[in-house]
C-alpha cells in the first residue's frame, strides 16, 4: 500500500457539485484539496460535441451502467440509468439544459421543511455565482461565472411552431425561465460555449488545479471512510490493483451522487443497524433513512410523424448531412449538433387549481421507439419528432441500498415510479396536454400523425398503460440523503452528516424534494453553497 497522505479536505466524487467545491475550497488559498474520481480523465470527442450524448450514455468509458431492479407500476420493467463516470461526472454526458429550479419548491425547502437558509432566496445567489449568462435581467443572472450559458439556435420554423403552439394552448410564453417567473414556454439554454459542452470539469478544475492547492486523483474508485472514533478521518480507495488511504485534517466531504453517496455511508457503517447486520457491515451510526426519499423524473415521450423538417430521422442516416450539421457546428457553434435533441420546452400546470408547473413538456428534434434504452439507438425511419413529458416534483419514493459489502457491487435502486397518485395525474395531463400542443396550427400544420402512443388511445388507462411500458429516467435521481432539521434526516441543514463529525455530503442527494426540471444546475449551487458552509465552519 502507497503511503497514506493528509489534506485539508477529501471531496469523493468530480461531479456536478463536486467540481465546484473542490476548486472553491481550493480556491481559497488556505487549505489543500484531495478530489477522487472513479472514472478517468476523458478525451472523448462526444464529450465536448453535445449531440453525442446518445453514444455517452451507453459506452461504459464514459458511465457506469446501473439498473433499477423490476419497478412494480412500470409493467416490472428494470430501467437503466446510466451515471457518468469521469472528471465532470454526469455533467460530462447529460443533456446540458441548464434549468436554476422553481423558486416556489425551494421556498417550500425554506418554509415546509425548516431550512432556513435554503429558500430561493438562499439559493439564487449561488446559481448566479454559478453562471455567466448574457442576456436577462442582471438582477436575476449571473455574467460572470465558470458555467457559460447560451440559448439554443437557430430557430427553425417547426421549433417556432412548437413554441407558438404553446402559447396557442394558453401557456404563457417566457423569454426567461430562469429569470423571476419559472413557467411558461420558450427556447433552452444550455451550458455550453459556441455549440461545445462546459462541463463542470470544464468550468470549474482547469483554472485551479494548475495553483497547487487541487490535487485531481482520477480512477479512484473509493472503498469506504475512515473514522477515528466518530470523526472521518479520511477514505480508503482502490487505484488499479492497489489500495491506497488518503486522510483529511478538517473534513470528508461525500459528492458521490444520489446513487453512490448512500452506498459509501452504508458501506461505512452508517444506515440502518439491522440492514448493515445482515450484510456484515460494523455499525458506525444507526441511520434508517440513508438511501430512502429517493426520486426521479419519468420521462414519456409523445412521438409524432412529420412533415416540411429535417429532423434527426433524415440527417443521421445521412453522410452528406451529418457532415453538414459538423460544419455548421465547427464554423457557427450551434445547430443541431450543438444540443442533445432537445431545443425548447415548457413548465405548465396541467390544471387549473395548482399552484406552481407540475409539469415538463419539451421538443425533441428527433423520434425513436428505443432512443432512451441501454440498447442501440434506432431512430425512425420517417422525418420525426418528440414531445417528452414528465412530473416536475414527483412524490412517488423510491429508495437505493447496499446488497453487498463489496465496495465494487451495485447498490438496489428502486425509484418507485407511479406509485403516487399525484404523480399518475400529472404524467396523464402532460400526455394530454402534449397532445393539445400538437393540435394547435401553429404545430398542427407539421403533423402526419401520431405514431406514439397513437390517436386510437384516448382514456386514462390507455394513457397510463402506454407510460407504465415506455416511461423511461430523465436521469434525475435525488434525494437519497435528504436534508432536514428533523433528528432522522441524513444531513443537517449545513450539509453534516448526522451521528458523526468531520463529514457532510454536497450533491443531488440532500434534495429534499425535486426543485428543478432539471438537476445540474441545482446540484452545481448545492457545491457553490458548500463551500461558504464549509469555510465559514473552518472559521470558528
Amino acid at each position: 500500500m502507497t503511503a497514506p497522505r493528509t489534506v485539508d479536505y477529501i471531496v469523493v466524487g468530480a461531479g456536478s457539485a463536486g467540481c465546484a467545491l473542490a476548486a472553491g475550497l481550493a480556491r481559497s488559498g488556505k487549505h489543500s484539496v484531495e478530489l477522487l474520481e472513479a472514472g478517468r480523465d476523458e478525451r472523448m470527442i462526444w464529450v465536448r460535441v453535445p449531440a453525442g450524448v446518445a453514444y455517452l450514455i451507453r459506452d461504459e468509458r464514459a458511465v457506469r451502467r446501473f439498473f433499477t431492479k423490476p419497478e412494480a407500476h412500470l409493467n416490472g420493467r428494470s430501467i437503466y440509468w446510466p451515471r457518468g463516470r469521469m472528471l465532470g461526472g454526469s455533467s460530462s454526458v447529460n443533456g446540458m439544459i441548464w434549468v436554476h429550479g422553481d423558486p416556489q419548491e425551494y421556498d417550500r425547502w425554506r418554509d415546509d421543511h425548516g431550512l432556513q437558509d435554503w429558500g430561493s432566496d438562499g439559493i439564487k445567489p449561488y446559481l448566479k455565482r454559478a453562471e455567466s449568462y448574457e442576456r436577462g435581467e442582471p438582477a436575476q443572472r449571473g455574467r460572470s461565472g465558470p458555467v457559460v450559458v447560451s440559448e439554443y439556435g437557430p430557430h427553425l420554423p417547426m421549433m417556432d411552431g412548437f413554441v407558438q403552439a404553446c402559447v396557442e394552448a394558453g401557456i404563457p410564453a417566457n423569454a426567461d425561465y430562469n429569470g423571476a417567473c419559472y413557467e411558461g414556454v420558450g427556447y433552452l439554454q444550455l451550458n455550453t460555449r459556441r455549440g461545445l459542452r462546459v462541463s463542470a470539469s470544464d468550468a470549474y478544475l482547469k483554472s485551479v488545479r494548475a495553483k497547487g492547492k487541487l490535487n485531481v486523483q482520477t480512477g479512484a474508485a473509493v472503498q469506504r471512510i475512515l473514522f477515528e472514533g466518530s470523526r472521518a478521518c479520511g477514505v480508503e480507495y482502490r487505484h488499479g490493483t492497489e489500495l491506497r488511504q488518503v486522510f483529511a485534517a478538517r473534513e470528508v466531504i461525500l459528492s458521490a451522487g444520489a446513487l453512490q453517496s448512500p452506498q459509501l455511508l452504508e458501506l461505512s457503517g452508517i444506515g440502518d443497524a439491522s440492514r448493515l447486520g445482515e450484510l456484515g457491515i460494523g455499525v458506525r451510526h444507526h441511520a434508517p433513512e440513508v438511501g430512502e426519499n429517493l426520486r426521479d423524473h419519468l420521462h414519456v415521450r409523445v412521438t409524432y410523424e412529420c412533415r416540411d423538417a429535417i429532423t434527426l430521422n433524415q440527417i443521421m442516416p445521412s453522410m452528406w448531412r451529418k457532415a453538414m450539421m459538423a460544419m455548421r457546428l465547427a464554423v457557427r457553434g450551434n445547430g443541431l449538433m450543438s444540443s442533445a435533441s432537445a431545443v425548447a420546452h415548457a413548465l405548465v400546470r396541467t390544471a387549473p387549481h395548482l399552484a406552481q408547473p407540475d409539469a415538463k413538456l419539451q421538443l425533441h428534434w428527433l423520434s425513436s421507439s428505443d432512443a432512451r434504452n441501454a440498447g442501440k439507438l434506432v431512430l425512425d425511419d420517417y422525418p420525426g419528432f418528440s414531445i417528452g413529458t414528465f412530473a416536475l416534483t414527483p412524490k412517488s419514493l423510491g429508495s437505493v441500498h447496499v446488497e453487498s459489502s463489496d465496495p465494487a457491487a451495485a447498490p438496489a435502486m428502486n425509484a418507485n415510479y407511479l406509485q403516487h397518485p399525484d404523480d399518475v395525474a400529472s404524467t396523464l395531463g402532460a400526455l394530454r396536454l402534449a397532445r393539445k400542443v400538437a393540435a394547435q396550427p401553429a404545430l398542427s400544420r407539421f403533423v402526419v400523425r401520431e405514431a406514439r402512443p397513437g390517436a386510437a388511445d384516448t382514456t386514462d388507462d390507455e394513457l397510463l398503460a402506454y407510460a407504465r411500458s415506455f416511461g423511461q429516467t430523465s436521469y434525475h435521481p435525488i434525494g437519497s440523503c435528504r436534508m432536514g432539521v428533523d433528528a432522522s434526516s441524513v444531513v443537517d441543514e449545513r450539509l453534516r452528516v448526522r451521528g458523526v463529525s468531520g463529514l457532510r455530503v454536497a450533491d443531488a442527494s440532500v434534495m429534499p424534494t425535486m426543485p428543478s426540471a432539471n438537476t445540474n444546475a441545482p446540484s452545481i449551487a448545492i457545491g457553490e453553497k458548500a463551500v461558504d458552509l464549509i469555510l465559514e465552519d473552518a472559521t470558528h
